[in-house]
């Protein structure tokens, strides 16, 4: 099952990258769906000063994103993969935060295409953690010596 797991993280990193990857260089494809959420159009804003600004910020997310999901494709193949508790813990709290707070966000703003993408990326990351859990936190038989 680590095998299964570490396969689903690193499908979920791929996923992750490609998402940040979208937001620095088309920050429009993710953009224009939340701004119109709120009622805005994209096509009108986006040659503003605040419009230009938003696109900035988008790119700087992505950058996060792509960081993120380097440091974690270091964790998955130099402990994760070995069975290191602490690999575990560090994955399931770099990637649930990130994606929960994303799919809470959308969830309020109701953005929709953000949201189906932020609940693809929480699922795969259960799974990925879930499925060979087991082997992580294993009970121990007690030994008297």
């Amino acid at each position: 099952m680590l095998k299964i797991g570490t396969i689903l993280l690193a499908i979920g990193l791929i996923f992750s990258s490609v998402y940040g990857i979208l937001l620095v260089f088309t920050p429009a494809t993710i953009s224009a769906s939340t701004v119109e959420v709120r009622g805005g159009n994209f096509e009108a804003a986006k040659d503003t000063a605040v419009g230009q600004a938003f696109i900035v910020q988008t790119r700087h997310l992505g950058v996060i994103v792509i960081c993120l999901s380097i440091a974690m494709f270091f964790v998955l193949f130099a402990a994760f993969n070995k069975g290191a508790q602490w690999a575990w813990w560090a994955i399931l709290f770099g990637g649930g935060i990130a994606w929960l707070f994303g799919l809470i966000v959308q969830i309020l703003e109701g953005d929709m295409l953000n949201m189906i993408l932020h609940i693809i990326g929480i699922i795969i990351l259960l799974l990925g953690l879930f499925l060979p859990v087991k082997e992580f936190f294993a009970k121990k038989a007690y030994q008297q010596t």
